[in-house]
Parts: structure tokens; C-alpha cells; sequence
């Protein structure tokens, strides 16, 4: 069993800029109408903010079993992740299945797309990766996603 909680997320340029300029109006439609997470296969990859979709695509899981385009990510109310940041927790799960022949992969980091534009992703921390070496391997990947929305009192 595998589990990881994100420590390090990097949001994409295009989806921060979103979010401010959300701040000057009223919403009509969610920000991010269609979004999708998706493992990356490549241990020297790095994800920044300028990170475009294209380049994660060529650095993406392919182990057998694994969703092609990525899982729909359902993201809840807001909560209170610190005493200086709010955000949102999901949870979702990566699983292997048998096939013949089987393809095995390992996951060194996950990103969050709309489709089009890099939302959010980060690498693992602390050399961490998920080995989907066997059919029946997972991997709990725990979102916790920040927005830096309060300001530290001390």
C-alpha cells in the first residue's frame, strides 16, 4: 500500500491568474469546470508554474489499469488548513489492475489539468513514489490544495 498527502503543490500560472482575476467578479461557472489528476512516471521531471500540458503528457503513468486522461477530481468546501492557509482536501485512488501483459510504472508526482491548463501538481516529497509494480498496487493520493488567503498573526 501506498499513501502520500501533497506538501509542496505548485499551482499553474494561467490558473493563478485565474483566481485573481475571479476576485474582481462574481462567479457564473466554477473555475475549473473539468478537472483531472494524473501521475507522472519520470523521477527528474519538475513541475513549476509555466509547466505546460504537453510536457506533463509525455511524462505520464501508463501502468496497467491506469485511466487514461486521469480521475475526475471532486473538490469539497473550503477548510482550514493552518493558521495561514485555506484550502481543500480530497482523497483519490490510483489502482493497478491484471492484464496480460502487465505494465508496470512508478509515480514520482501527480498534477491537476482542466484539459487545457496546468491547475496544480508537485512532485513527491522526501524521494517518495508509488510502485505499481503488481496488479492490485495503489496509491492513496491525499490533496491537500493551499490558496494563501490569510495573513500570519505573529
Amino acid at each position: 500500500m501506498s499513501s502520500y498527502a501533497s506538501q509542496s503543490v505548485v499551482f499553474g500560472q494561467t490558473f493563478a491568474n485565474t483566481v485573481v482575476a475571479a476576485w474582481k467578479t462574481v462567479a457564473l461557472a466554477p473555475l475549473i469546470a473539468t478537472p483531472k489528476v494524473r501521475l507522472v512516471n519520470s523521477p527528474s521531471f519538475t513541475i513549476n508554474p509555466q509547466t505546460t500540458i504537453a510536457e506533463l503528457a509525455a511524462v505520464e503513468c501508463n501502468y496497467s489499469g491506469y485511466a487514461a486522461g486521469g480521475i475526475a477530481l471532486v473538490v469539497g468546501s473550503p477548510v482550514n488548513l493552518s493558521n495561514a492557509a485555506q484550502g481543500a482536501v480530497t482523497g483519490l485512488q490510483f489502482v493497478s489492475t491484471t492484464a496480460t501483459p502487465y505494465v508496470g510504472a512508478t509515480a514520482f508526482g501527480y498534477w491537476i489539468d482542466d484539459g487545457t491548463n496546468l491547475i496544480a501538481g508537485e512532485m513527491f516529497a522526501g524521494g517518495f513514489s508509488a510502485d505499481f509494480g503488481s496488479a492490485g498496487s495503489f496509491l492513496e493520493l491525499i490533496l491537500q490544495l493551499p490558496i494563501q488567503l490569510n495573513q500570519a498573526t505573529s
